[in-house]
C-alpha cells in the first residue's frame, strides 16, 4: 500500500516556472498514476489526485486541481526536499 503525501493549497500569487495545472475531470479517478511508493491527496478534503508517484515526479511545478472542492494543489516537497 501506498504512502499517503498531503499536498498543499497554492499560496495567493505563487505561479510556478514552466509548469501548469492539471484539471481532475473525474473526482473518483487520480489525474496522474506511477509506479512510486506514494499517493498525493488534496489537502482540503483528502481526495486521491495522484497515484503511485515518485518524488521526482511530483515536483512544484505540478499543480492539480481537485475534482471534488476545486482546490489548486501543489506537491509539498520537490525532489530536492524544498518547501
Amino acid at each position: 500500500m501506498a504512502e499517503r503525501m498531503v499536498m498543499r493549497a497554492i499560496r495567493a500569487g505563487e505561479v510556478p516556472p514552466d509548469g501548469g495545472t492539471a484539471l481532475q475531470e473525474n473526482p473518483d479517478r487520480p489525474v496522474f498514476r506511477g509506479h512510486g511508493p506514494y499517493d498525493y491527496v488534496c489537502v482540503q478534503c483528502g481526495n486521491v489526485l495522484a497515484q503511485a508517484m515518485s518524488l521526482e515526479a511530483m515536483n512544484k511545478r505540478v499543480r492539480i486541481k481537485c475534482g471534488r472542492c476545486k482546490t489548486i494543489n501543489v506537491a509539498v516537497y520537490d525532489h530536492k526536499g524544498e518547501t
